[in-house]
């Protein structure tokens, strides 16, 4: 399985009442997703301003928007939050066919995981569970761990 088709199902996969996500939703939860459930052959975090970061995430992000698998929803500000397009339930049932059963609920279930914290709730989890990747965080560390 590809770590794009990961991505993309991450940002489908259904959680009640969410359309979005934000590019940290989608950072952490890749990241939780590569720890937690000790995906090999997947993407490189490294720290970064705030926490884990990988920049093929973002590279895969261009990628799924140029293939109209996802699209970009402007939030007004210098970023955008991600969501699946038809195209891209389209290419989820495919890569559902060959997607283990029980690695789609773990996602789902992380997916849902991220998307139930606030973005400090978010970052104070992997800045707890994960120190070493929150030493570049400009984030105020002693405020986010209390």
């Amino acid at each position: 399985m590809e770590k794009r088709d990961v991505l993309l199902y991450f940002i489908y996969a259904p959680v009640e009442n969410v359309q979005y996500l934000s590019p940290i939703q989608i950072m952490k939860g890749l990241f939780l997703i590569k720890e937690e459930l000790k995906l090999e052959d997947f993407y490189e975090f490294e720290p970064y301003l705030y926490g884990p970061c990988s920049f093929e995430v973002y590279r895969d992000l261009e990628i799924l928007t140029k293939e109209r698998l996802i699209t970009r929803v402007p939030t007004g500000g210098r970023w955008f939050y991600y969501k699946i397009t038809p195209l891209g339930k389209d290419k989820i049932e495919e890569i559902l066919k060959t997607m283990d059963e029980k690695l789609a609920q773990r996602i789902l279930e992380l997916k849902k995981f991220v998307v139930r914290k606030s973005l400090f709730e978010l970052l104070r989890y992997v800045y707890t569970k994960y120190p070493e990747y929150a030493k570049n965080s400009i984030i105020n560390l002693e405020v986010l761990i209390k």
